[in-house]
């Protein structure tokens, strides 16, 4: 059980690990681990933000899908290490928008603080407390369903278990980070995924499991 809390102290504290964004240019919370063994690895784990690579990761797939590339395949490897590189560290992203909107929103609609603009809201909160409220009031249908993508790669990552309270509290900053922490905000180019299978998707490509 000690060696269990121990994990579990490391994890929190992992997550709560600072590094000044190459994509942003300002301090956001960082990797937890290199996202693949080399030197370009380590250069990421070092420079980029947790959020820079979710959208990395988001990126990925629209990548593939447009030029079909297969990770079998060297050159295609090759190629989307190069799309990476250029992404995540000579590819700013733009600043949002400080814009106050003109005209309130229609009924059903919420200002989405994830998707950064206006969408149709939940219908109801997710779960009781707090937390459940604030997610109602500022976050949309099409933002939460980004969170339970991502609440799967982080279940499956860490082999977390619903029934362990640590593991429901460490999910549960999870989630408040992924909606309202630092650079929570998706870029103002993001698009949503289209029925042709273009856009940046919801899901992204899985998170690298831990070794």
């Amino acid at each position: 059980m000690q060696a269990y809390d121990a994990a579990a102290a490391k994890l929190v504290a992992m997550s709560d690990r600072l590094v000044q964004c190459a994509k942003y240019r300002k301090q956001l919370r960082g990797l937890e681990q290199p996202p693949f063994p080399g030197a370009l690895g380590q250069r990421i784990f070092e420079n980029i933000s947790q959020q820079a690579w979710n959208e990395w990761q988001e990126r990925s797939v629209e990548v593939m899908q447009k030029k079909s590339l297969s990770m079998g395949d060297p050159q295609s490897r090759k190629l989307l290490q190069q799309e990476m590189e250029t992404f995540l560290f000579e590819t700013p992203a733009p600043a949002p928008s400080t814009a106050a909107p003109d005209a309130p929103l229609a009924e059903g609609m919420v200002m989405c603080a994830k998707i950064g603009k206006p969408a149709p809201r939940l219908r109801q909160p997710p779960f009781p407390g707090p937390l459940g409220q604030r997610i109602f009031e500022h976050i949309s249908e099409e933002g939460f369903k980004l969170w339970e993508a991502q609440a799967t790669i982080i279940m499956n990552h860490y082999g977390l278990s619903m029934a362990d309270p640590e593991a429901r509290k460490f999910l549960m900053k999870q989630m408040e980070d992924f909606f309202f922490g630092p650079g929570a905000q998706l870029p103002a180019d993001w698009i949503p995924p289209a029925a042709g299978g273009k856009g940046g998707g919801s899901k992204g490509a899985p998170a690298p499991r831990r070794k």
